[in-house]
């Protein structure tokens, strides 16, 4: 596996616990709490390249030390999710992409993994 890979493998993982978080939840926090909107709002706003290593920095730089990092790019991935544009997350769009290929292969790991329904509606 390429350190690239394992990269996106641990990212992939680290997200897992917001798995269960409603995407209405996850709206609310980052909206509320993003230093992208924040920065955005009362400054100027970012200047993107289209250029993958000059937007990869530009968001680090601009999300580094956001306090929802995470959350912002699981939501990102559930509602764009291959239809990814900008920078979400820290990530530019070609490392969001690859994230994404990482993250639906666990998440369709993980709905494989529950216990199905029985008659009654129960979890068995």
């Amino acid at each position: 596996m390429s350190a690239q890979r394992k990269s996106f493998e641990e990212m992939a993982a680290g997200l897992d616990e917001l798995a269960m978080v409603p995407t209405e939840v996850l709206a609310d926090w980052v909206t509320a709490r993003g230093k992208c909107l924040w920065e955005t709002t009362f400054g100027e706003p970012p200047e993107w390249t289209c250029e993958a290593d000059a937007d990869r920095e530009l968001a680090h730089r601009l999300c580094s030390g956001c306090p929802v990092r995470g959350e912002c790019l699981e939501f990102e991935l559930r509602i764009a999710g291959e239809r990814t544009l900008g920078v979400w997350g820290g990530l530019n769009t070609d490392d969001r992409l690859a994230l994404h290929k990482v993250w639906a292969s666990r998440r369709r790991d993980e709905v494989a993994e529950l216990p199905e329904d029985d008659e009654e509606g129960e979890r068995s």
